[in-house]
């Protein structure tokens, strides 16, 4: 079984709740570069899929900002006490950075690298979160309206917060995080608008770059992709546009490097097994032509094995997007392995004939639009990758990757166990 890459070019409205003590404070304008992108007050309680509590910063903006001397604070949904986690550094446009803040204990894994650390314990379920530009402790909160303050460059209250901006962000769990739509992209000034949760993903800043649409940060959600459309920038679970399907091509651009990485692009074309001759059909592939900076690159999906039992093992689950942010282009190094990456033994997958992977290859991506394809590069002579080769780089395709918790389908002969 396998995954190849044949060729490929590639640059890299308000709350009312009826108390004048919960009052939505209105919003002073979105920020223009540094934004609260992922929030999470889990962090080592029951259940909780991450040790430690954080909040990830994003840069939306077109140039790089210093942050050196603010800082990220934090007070109870209702509180007026406040307590920092001090920053310092620049965030490159499309950047995150991450502040690792406390634990309630050892369930979870733990976060990536962070930028920065603090000793805050926040609440998994409600609480306020300020990016201040100075390390003065604010002094707001309950009936004293945080906002405006020229200070605060971005703010937001979750779950039973008295304070946000616009309508408070959904309730937060401990096994939810709060993810800004369209990767951080969006900024509406309204927390409510702006949020919804899904399983914590943290992202720092070794995560790929991630620049907004229109280079300010603004979304197309909703505009499908087309061959001049922009990417659809939608998130979080609610559908990634109208996939837009064009004729297939038997013109690929030039070869990416032979290194593993990560390829992220555009589905535009699906050609099944028996298919084209000129679009590199053959009797023993599903090839995905996908969109990469303007160059339609072709991956062959093998559907049988050549030796032995022709059957395949194919398994789909649900989980964050490996390496970072969905970002159109070629990410050497970025490794897959299902094992330690996923946590997935041989157990799990379920025998399937070569007809049935075709068939299942073709619907799963039916509706598919952004993809992030595990796989190594090869020159225009083509070449495949075993998916399951059990030395950290096996290959998979991510489905509507900008969604908290994207659809992976994975593949591995039946002869492998792990």
């Amino acid at each position: 079984m396998g995954i190849g890459v044949a060729s490929s070019t590639l640059a890299c409205g308000a709350d009312d709740r009826g108390d004048d003590q919960q009052q939505q404070q209105q919003a002073v304008g979105g920020s223009a570069d540094i934004v609260i992108s992922q929030l999470y007050g889990g962090g080592g309680n029951a259940g909780a899929p991450a040790t430690n509590d954080y909040v990830e910063l994003f840069n939306r903006g077109t140039g790089s900002v210093s942050i050196t001397g603010w800082s990220v604070q934090y007070a109870a949904a209702s509180g007026t006490s406040w307590a920092k986690a001090n920053l310092s550094g620049t965030i490159p446009a499309g950047g995150y950075y991450l502040v690792q803040l406390a634990s309630s204990g050892s369930v979870g894994t733990a976060l990536p690298a962070a930028d920065a650390t603090g000793t805050m314990n926040m609440s998994g379920t409600s609480g306020t979160v300020a990016l201040v530009t100075n390390q003065t402790l604010l002094s707001c909160g309950g009936s004293t309206a945080c906002l405006p303050n020229g200070s605060v460059r971005d703010f937001v209250g979750y779950g039973a917060a008295v304070q946000s901006e616009g309508a408070a962000a959904p309730t937060q769990s401990n096994t939810t995080a709060g993810f800004r739509a369209g990767h951080g992209c969006t900024d509406t000034d309204s927390n409510g608008a702006d949020f919804s949760t899904g399983t914590p993903a943290p992202r720092n800043s070794a995560t790929a770059h991630a620049a907004c649409a229109g280079g300010g940060g603004g979304t197309d959600a909703g505009v499908a992709d087309g061959p001049t459309a922009p990417a659809d920038a939608s998130t979080g679970g609610a559908g990634d546009g109208t996939p837009v399907r064009l004729a297939c091509t038997g013109s690929f651009g030039s070869a990416m490097t032979a290194t593993f990485g990560r390829l992220d692009g555009i589905l535009v074309s699906i050609v099944p097994i028996n298919g084209s001759s000129t679009c590199r059909g053959d009797d023993n592939h599903v090839h995905l032509q996908v969109r990469v900076n303007g160059n339609i690159e072709d991956i062959a999906v093998n559907t049988a094995s050549t030796t032995g039992n022709p059957d395949v093992d194919v398994l789909t689950i649900t989980a964050p997007l490996r390496g970072g942010a969905w970002s159109e282009g070629w990410h050497p190094g970025q490794t897959l392995d299902y094992a330690t990456s996923l946590g997935l033994s041989s157990g799990d997958f379920t025998e399937r004939t070569p007809t049935q992977v075709a068939s299942l290859v073709t619907s799963t991506l039916a509706n598919a639009n952004h993809v992030s394809i595990f796989t190594t590069g090869f020159d225009s002579t083509g070449g495949h990758l075993i998916h399951r080769q059990g030395s950290n780089h096996d290959g998979a395709i991510v489905i509507n990757p900008l969604s908290a918790n994207p659809e992976y389908l994975l593949f591995h002969f039946t002869t492998q166990t792990f």
